[in-house]
């Protein structure tokens, strides 16, 4: 009923083509493959499969549907990461029909577009996880020998891979072979990469 009814209102405004609707989330997938909406109005209480779960097969990095969650209530855990996922506006259903149609119109121009009381909540969620991402890389750091987390210091302090050899007294060859592994650890590719995320977890600090 809610569904029919929201139809009808977007349908009388002169900017808007609603091309379908459901309230199953594994034909949601196949509707949002067939038609390519421009927004997709997503609530998390679909049968057959969750809404985030649907969005996770729909989302593609920017050809995909702009997605605006719409819901009754949502755990601020939910709205993290609905955001991961490529949400890009959370309205609640008891919110005005006007409110809606300004966040359809200002996701549309490439906004996001959420509720003023959950935005306390998705900052502090948003700091919880950052937290936690820099607890998890400074554990892996702990996983280095200390020779290697020697080399990642050195990285960070701009050295060479023939200045690192001499500094550690080992060989260039052994030098590339530590970098390897550590590259595995942490997940990311050149020595670049390896000493923003260093500095950004704050697995060593800048000198």
């Amino acid at each position: 009923m809610f569904r029919e009814v929201l139809k009808r209102l977007l349908e009388l405004q002169p900017d808007f083509i609603v091309v379908a609707d459901t309230g199953d989330g594994e034909q949601l997938v196949k509707l949002a493959a067939k038609h390519t909406p421009d927004i997709l109005l997503l609530d998390l209480n679909l049968f057959k499969k969750s809404g985030l779960e649907a969005l996770h097969r729909i989302s593609k990095p920017d050809t995909g549907p702009r997605a605006i969650l719409l819901t009754d209530t949502v755990r601020a855990d939910e709205a993290v990461q609905a955001l991961l996922l490529g949400v890009q506006g959370i309205v609640r259903k008891e919110d005005p029909t006007d409110m809606l149609f300004k966040s359809i119109r200002a996701v549309m121009a490439g906004q996001y577009w959420i509720n003023h009381e959950q935005v306390s909540n998705v900052v502090e969620n948003l700091r919880s996880l950052g937290a936690m991402v820099e607890k998890q890389a400074q554990q892996q750091a702990r996983s280095l020998s200390r020779q290697q987390q020697q080399i990642v210091e050195a990285i960070v302090a701009g050295c060479s891979n023939k200045e690192i050899a001499k500094d550690l007294s080992i060989s260039e060859r052994t030098v590339k072979y530590h970098l390897t592994r550590i590259f595995e650890t942490f997940g990311v590719s050149g020595r670049m990469a390896l000493a923003r995320y260093s500095l950004e977890k704050k697995v060593v600090r800048e000198a």
